[in-house]
């Protein structure tokens, strides 16, 4: 057509240049991810940074989880940031509330590697906080001593979980009836409690303090006296990870 109307082809080359033109400026001032204006022969094309993005699937996938992940530690921000009390006094009990969660949390994953009820893990673990003792040491000293079971008593006396003698008993917290050890919190505070005092009496020394536990810390002193190791296998023991 247009080469026997040569007007009409001219008439179309002036319409096109600017469309064109008016299509690129389009396109320029488009942000990034926005659509390209059609080209000359009407085809559709995606925007210079999908291209990117197409041309490489895995940093199309990286961007995508960077986002997700951004987005996602600003929503835990802002529902921290809205959970978090401001009062000071409820701050601390809603911290409090937070860390009794999480000693649940770790009583239950002790009771299971031991093989324990729930609430006999509970008891133990706290008791052990409570006495600033490392609770795996705890476990291992109740397994080793009464396979935790709290009626147990041994040929020369000794009771309960943590297999305390009553005149031990007696001279941690006076008072203190062979009875009352049968009580599973009441036996776990005062055997703790000596454990904790031993290892205050050796500064700190895990295997001292444990093989004092067992043989006594007359019988422990007199040997270290004399230049000999006191151990006897029993803190190994109460620390290895198996019965």
């Amino acid at each position: 057509m247009r080469r026997r109307i040569p007007e009409v082809g001219a008439l179309c080359q002036s319409v096109r240049r600017p469309a064109v033109m008016i299509g690129l400026g389009l396109a320029l001032a488009a942000p990034a991810g926005g659509w390209m204006v059609v080209n000359g022969s009407g085809s559709g094309a995606a925007a210079p940074a999908e291209r990117s993005a197409d041309a490489d699937p895995a940093s199309r996938t990286e961007a995508g989880a960077s986002a997700a992940a951004s987005a996602a530690a600003d929503t835990r921000a802002d529902r921290d940031a809205a959970d978090a009390p401001a009062d000071p006094a409820v701050a601390s009990a809603w911290r409090e509330k937070a860390l009794e969660r999480e000693r649940k949390e770790v009583a239950k994953r002790f009771a299971k590697e031991f093989g324990i009820s729930e609430s006999l893990a509970t008891a133990i673990h706290e008791a052990a906080i409570e006495a600033d003792i490392e609770p795996r040491i705890a476990f291992g000293l109740v397994r080793t001593e009464s396979s935790f079971r709290r009626t147990a008593v041994s040929s020369a006396g000794a009771v309960g979980y943590t297999q305390l003698l009553p005149s031990t008993a007696r001279w941690m917290e006076p008072g203190t009836t062979r009875s009352q050890l049968f009580d599973t919190r009441t036996n776990l505070r005062i055997g703790f409690k000596y454990l904790r005092y031993l290892l205050d009496k050796y500064d700190g020394n895990v295997r001292l303090a444990l093989t004092a536990y067992n043989r006594g810390p007359g019988t422990v002193d007199r040997l270290l006296k004399r230049g000999r190791n006191p151990e006897n296998g029993y803190a190994t023991k109460v620390l290895s990870r198996r019965g």
